[in-house]
């Protein structure tokens, strides 16, 4: 990895450039050389300064936004500056991106990049310009991070967000579990993670992902089954709506109708019903008797109205009849209506007293189980637990109270009992209101053949019987609208038979993937890396609490003690010092069981600035250096950079393989050769 800084001013170029090299590089130099704005350069190449905070605002000092510093004492402002790296990945591929930090006409979210399979071929190799910071950066084409993602090797996953239902893992959440800056990186022993991504437990998503545990890939799964069960609720309802529709229109009921999704086992076919005769009979028996009268109709001919007078009487007379039963039947079931209506508010009202009733007792039982006496008196032989009122053998049946557990018992009795005659009056309602609409489509059918046999009886005795041609035009119309209704409660039982299979699919599935339970592989990955952890903080001299009650918790996959955080706390008698030499393990550990884990996306990549916090002794220090060689022997790239007196770093790396980095002057850019 090679990284360049440069300031261009009035004074000339400012410019500093390094290489990188496989294993432990040191960056040793005095605070004010700028160490930090090197690693925070390699970050910014990147387009991950969001890993710090929401803003845009490049996190650089003076030196490459407004005025840079000559080693003559001399100053000049700064007219352009920006960031050059240059990175390769496992396949041996490489990738140069420079981006601005300050450019005339050059936004900072544009970066400008080169590929390559080979070192000598990056000079000569096309530039394509991309963009990061903004909308669509990990998706688009020319989308940085998307780019960057896939020379990496990662494929970012969909996570459950706050504000959305699934969102990416965004690289900003996965590099601060690589990167611990000077600032603020220190502050706690867990990563400090971007919130404003609206990633629902950010941390614990993106150790999964660099762990490379299926647990990740199982939440995908489980969002995706709940996506397909959602879309078989909405086809259910749809269709469900369809047909209810549908048998509205005609003034029928669908009988035996489920209407939320159920499993094929449980699946009823669904009957439509139309009422005759006050009484609700199946739609495709009532279908044949339309056919059977029609065709009485049609055998005997239409009549004159003279030939048809006496029978026309007699229909006259029934029709009256049924018309006077019909809207006497509206009435009642109106009354009916509102003795429903007034039984529902009373019950709402009795429900809403009982659950004030029940949250009371409740909370008067956890008292008492705390060992309170006041109140008690209020359960006691003489006193109503309910009202508190003195007792007597006149206001009980036993002249003895209820204890306070048998009275919580009659109070959820009887909720379970309103609740159940809730539900009730709620269906006897929608019945009700099914019944009235049939019977006043039958009213309107009676009062117009009332109104055509009047018409008849007054009218010319030559003319065609006018109610015997309404009577069939209103025959052939009932059978045509009655068929298609069948028809469509037809089609409409086959889907849910179909939706009700695919529902049982989904969830045996979601039952599968609810199971918390951790798979063997992933157990192993994280038993790996909570005995790395324990090791290292026992080699590390942890002495606030005693490293075997530290574990990394499976769920939250963050240190804990006794399965609390563990964080600085001097109550709890966890000193600042052991809080560092926890973060140091943490990150070691995490980088250790990746390593084992055939699923890994660790980046192969370690910056610590200044990890040696709050004056954390130096034999510490040294393990810590020592487990950092070894894992930079493994294959980790380790950038460790540091203000340390230059003897006591040299102690530090006594016996120790590392390359160190020019630093040479007070500051990091000097003027370029």
């Amino acid at each position: 990895m090679n990284v360049e800084i440069s300031s261009r001013t009035d004074r000339g170029l400012l410019r500093y450039a390094t290489e990188f090299s496989p294993g432990l590089n040191v960056i040793a130099a005095p605070n004010s050389f700028g160490k930090s704005t090197l690693l925070q350069g390699v970050i910014y190449a990147l387009g991950l300064e969001g890993m710090f905070s929401s803003s845009r605002k490049p996190p650089f000092g003076p030196a490459l936004l407004s005025v840079a510093d000559f080693p003559d004492g001399g100053r000049s402002p700064v007219r352009e500056s920006w960031v050059a790296l240059t990175i390769t990945n496992e396949r041996g591929s490489y990738m140069r991106c420079k981006r601005f930090v300050r450019g005339d006409g050059v936004d900072t979210a544009l970066i400008l990049t080169w590929q390559a399979t080979n070192l000598a071929d990056l000079d000569r190799a096309s530039r394509v310009d991309m963009f990061v910071r903004h909308g669509g950066s990990t998706i688009r084409e020319l989308g940085f991070h998307r780019e960057l993602a896939e020379f990496l090797g990662w494929d970012l996953p969909q996570v459950p967000g706050f504000n959305t239902a699934e969102v990416t893992l965004y690289l900003e959440t996965l590099f601060p579990l690589f990167y611990v800056e000077q600032k603020s990186g220190w502050s706690g022993v867990a990563p400090r993670m971007p919130t404003y991504l609206g990633i629902r437990d950010v941390l614990r998503r993106a150790v999964e992902y660099v762990l490379g545990l299926s647990a990740l890939e199982r939440l995908t799964a489980l969002a995706a089954a709940k996506a397909e069960e959602d879309d078989i609720k909405k086809k259910w309802q749809a269709a469900s709506d369809r047909l209810n529709e549908g048998a509205k229109g005609l003034n029928c009921r669908v009988f035996l109708h489920q209407e939320s999704p159920v499993t094929l086992a449980r699946r009823q076919r669904s009957v439509v019903e139309v009422m005759a005769d006050s009484a609700w009979v199946p739609l495709e028996r009532q279908i044949g008797s339309w056919r059977d009268a029609l065709d009485e109709l049609e055998q005997r001919g239409v009549e004159s109205a003279g030939e048809h007078t006496e029978r026309a009487r007699q229909e006259l007379s029934s029709a009256e009849a049924a018309a006077r039963e019909a809207g006497a039947r509206i009435r009642l079931i109106e009354e009916h209506l509102n003795f429903s209506r007034t039984d529902s508010d009373v019950l709402a009202g009795r429900f809403a007293s009982l659950e004030t009733e029940r949250a009371r007792l409740a909370d008067l039982r956890k008292l008492r189980n705390l060992g309170s006496t006041l109140s008690i008196t209020s359960v006691s032989n003489d006193v109503c637990p309910t009202c508190g009122q003195t007792l007597d053998g006149r206001e009980t049946a036993t002249g003895i109270a209820a204890d306070l557990e048998q009275t919580i018992a009659e109070v959820e009795a009887e909720r379970e009992a309103v609740r159940t005659a809730t539900e009730s009056a709620s269906r006897r309602r929608s019945t009700l209101e099914r019944e009235r609409a049939s019977l006043q489509a039958a009213l309107h059918g009676a009062m117009r053949q009332v109104r055509a046999l009047r018409d008849e009886l007054a009218g010319p005795s030559a003319v065609p019987s006018r109610a015997q041609v309404q009577q069939q035009i209103l025959l052939s119309s009932s059978i045509e609208n009655g068929q298609r209704l069948l028809d469509l409660s037809e089609e409409a039982n086959d889907y849910f038979d179909d939706l009700a299979e695919s529902w049982q699919a989904i969830r045996d599935r979601l039952a599968g993937l609810r199971d918390g339970t951790l798979n063997r592989a992933d157990q192993q990955i994280i038993s790996r890396m909570q005995s790395s952890f324990r090791a290292q903080v026992q080699e590390y001299g942890l002495r606030s609490v005693p490293p075997s009650d530290l574990s990394i918790d499976s769920s939250a996959l963050i240190p804990v003690n006794d399965g609390v955080e563990l964080t600085f706390d001097l109550s709890m008698g966890i000193s600042a010092s052991d809080m560092i030499r926890t973060k140091w393990a943490y990150y070691l550990a995490l980088y250790e069981a990746a390593s084992s884990s055939p699923q890994s996306n660790h980046a192969q990549l370690l910056m610590l600035d200044e990890p040696r916090q709050q004056e954390t002794d130096r034999g510490s220090l040294a393990a810590f250096v020592r487990r950092l060689e070894k894992a930079s022997r493994a294959g980790c790239q380790v950038l460790y950079a540091t203000s340390e007196d230059p003897r006591d770093l040299n102690e530090v790396l006594q016996g120790v393989r590392a390359t160190m980095l020019p630093s040479v002057g007070s500051h990091l850019l000097a003027p370029a050769a």
